[in-house]
């Protein structure tokens, strides 16, 4: 049965801490570093800012889709060694090439690639732990927790940095936090690489008995019994199958794909928003983005307590539609108290819907292929916020930078709801399905990696 006093499986700490380390590195560095460099110190056009946006986004999915292969066909032990070099290798670059639009745009492809190669610890290595849903929900809204720490802690770092050195030098915090992640990060390998032939048997196990008691044994909208669980070696391409052909993992990236486009207006033009309409200077950016960490991780620990029955895609939907609540407080005034208080309801809507989701793609995704999965998830979220990014700076020589990104707020809070109204019967009958799983859940002995 699932632990009953909340325990986790052994080795959540060593991933919460490896993800930790790395992503606060991230958040360090990335506002600041590349789109702070541009706007305050090269003086970036609003074009250049897109085309920095765009090309970072872009090579996250490329990241994204290289860490997922990596992490399925070769293992956590070369999928962390690649991603932790590659985060200081990336941070060292950025100190010895001289400062210019084009140098920075270069390394914003890199900083991409190598930030998506690490975004394997929070949307994949949980289903190596465990497979239980109630676990896989604490786990999640955990390492959403240390996440949206690192959205409050490292933009501090960040912004304390660029007040006293220039804000290339923010990179540095980020290579010193990847090194120090190499260590929870090998402990967690080792112990994956122990646990894992025992979970694969213990899969397996249940896969017989499953099959022995017919197809009512199975849930409607799981892969978890499909044939390409029994696939070790699947390829990408079964991935992309297994997302459109499960109706859960299609739903959460429809809906995904359609909100995530409302935000690509923001990342071009949310620093000129600071500078233009907020009239704040460049350590702004660190402080507001440490409001939405602060509701980030608000959230993220309200996420532990959703009943195991709400744990669903109507939750979900929903939860994306309070983002853009958020984001209509936060550009639609010009007062910095403002803008704190929409960063930090936004944050908190953000900080609940990033482990719920993990968790549904956890649970409806083979492990076999989870990495890849995931990498075709990320790949419609991260592209779908790519789309508005060259129309953004179009649209705001004829609305103005704050009117494109009100647009884009409403555009992020209606969509979820239409998606729902026109998607009903769907969204109802994977909830339907969702809540049979945790009913059954609650019956049976989770297939888990033994301690």
């Amino acid at each position: 049965m699932p632990d009953r006093d909340g325990a986790l499986p052994r080795g959540t700490l060593l991933l919460v801490a490896t993800r930790f380390l790395l992503y606060l590195g991230v958040q360090a560095a990335y506002f600041i570093g590349v789109i702070g460099t541009l706007t305050y110190e090269v003086g970036a056009s609003t074009w250049e800012l897109a085309c920095a946006v765009g090309f970072f986004n872009l090579f996250i999915i490329f990241g994204n889709t290289a860490g997922g292969a990596l992490l399925d066909v070769r293992g956590p032990r070369v999928h962390s060694a690649v991603a932790l070099l590659g985060a200081v290798a990336t941070s060292v670059a950025f100190q010895i090439v001289p400062m210019t639009v084009a140098n920075v745009l270069v390394m914003s492809m890199a900083f991409g690639f190598a930030t998506g190669m690490g975004f394997m610890y929070l949307s994949s290595y949980p289903a190596y732990l465990t497979d239980d849903a109630g676990d896989l929900k604490r786990m999640n809204a955990l390492l959403s927790v240390v996440s949206n720490a690192a959205v409050v802690v490292g933009p501090a770092v960040g912004g304390a940095i660029a007040t006293v050195l220039p804000a290339q030098r923010v990179f540095l915090a980020t290579a010193v936090f990847a090194v120090l992640a190499m260590v929870p990060a090998a402990l967690l390998v080792e112990r994956v690489l122990r646990l894992r032939a025992a979970r694969v048997r213990l899969r397996a196990a249940e896969g017989r008995r499953d099959s022995a008691e017919g197809p009512a044994a199975e849930g409607a909208g799981t892969a978890a019994s499909g044939p390409d669980a029994a696939r070790p070696r699947a390829t990408f391409a079964d991935s992309v199958r297994t997302v459109f052909t499960v109706p859960s993992l299609a739903l959460l990236l429809g809906a995904g794909v359609l909100a995530y486009a409302g935000y690509g207006a923001f990342d071009p033009l949310e620093s000129l928003f600071y500078r233009d309409v907020l009239r704040v200077d460049i350590s702004w950016m660190g402080w507001l983005s440490s409001a939405a960490g602060i509701g980030s991780v608000a959230g993220a620990l309200l996420a532990m307590r959703v009943p195991r029955r709400h744990v669903n895609v109507l939750t979900l939907i929903l939860l994306i539609a309070l983002q853009g609540a958020g984001c209509l407080l936060y550009v639609g005034t010009s007062e910095v108290a403002c803008a704190f208080a929409g960063q930090v309801l936004l944050g908190c809507a953000f900080g609940m819907v990033t482990p719920l989701q993990n968790t549904l793609v956890q649970m409806h995704a083979p492990l076999a292929v989870l990495g890849r999965v995931n990498s075709v998830m990320n790949a419609g979220f991260n592209g779908a916020g790519a789309l508005p990014l060259f129309a953004a700076p179009a649209l705001a020589e004829v609305f103005g930078v704050q009117g494109v990104l009100i647009g884009a707020s409403v555009l992020v809070l209606a969509v979820p709801l239409a998606y729902l109204a026109l998607r009903r019967r769907t969204v109802a009958a994977i909830v339907e399905d969702e809540r049979a799983r945790a009913a059954r859940d609650s019956l049976r002995s989770p297939v888990r990696a033994v301690h």
